[in-house]
């Protein structure tokens, strides 16, 4: 009897580091650890004087567009949750773009498009003007140190399913 009690105690210690695992960031942790906290509002009035600083953004993708060997992506920052996850459920604060310099073997650029979700660690460059808005709008530019592309929803226009844990205390008199 006490070797079953073992292996159930093993077992569900096991799906415990699992599921914690399961809950980290999609970033690693040696560059998150590199990354400095700028609130998306400040970078986005004075992106010049956070150039070579590593920051952490996500939002959806609006544009994807050719530049020399690479690829310039315009983003629809969103604020993050979950894993780092942009969050569509919260309004957008602005635009940002990204330089990518594709790898060989790198999947993750076949799935880019507009619409899909993306939470980058990137070098801050300065900023950009989108050719493409009258009056013309600068924005951010960061080069991608680490890109994820979120997989698409299950199910189209539902929503977005994940798992939160709240811890709530109150007192009574």
């Amino acid at each position: 009897m006490p070797c079953r009690r073992d292996q159930l105690l093993v077992l569900g210690f096991s799906i415990v580091v699992a599921n914690l695992a399961g809950c980290a960031s999609v970033v690693p942790a040696q560059l998150k650890e590199r990354v400095r906290s700028v609130s998306f509002t400040k970078l986005q009035q004075a992106p010049d004087s956070y150039a070579g600083t590593l920051v952490l953004l996500g939002g959806e993708v609006l544009v994807v567009k050719p530049r020399g060997e690479g690829m310039e992506i315009e983003v629809l920052e969103r604020p993050l949750g979950f894993r780092d996850r942009p969050r569509r459920d919260r309004p957008p604060r602005g635009r940002f773009a990204v330089l990518l310099r594709p790898q060989e073997g790198d999947e993750q650029i076949d799935k880019l498009g507009p619409g899909r979700l993306v939470t980058v660690v990137g070098e801050v460059r300065g900023s950009t003007t989108s050719s493409s808005d009258v009056p013309p709008y600068n924005f951010p530019l960061l080069v991608a140190r680490h890109l994820h592309v979120w997989p698409q929803p299950v199910f189209s226009g539902g929503p977005e399913i994940g798992f939160k844990i709240r811890v709530q205390e109150s007192i009574g008199f």
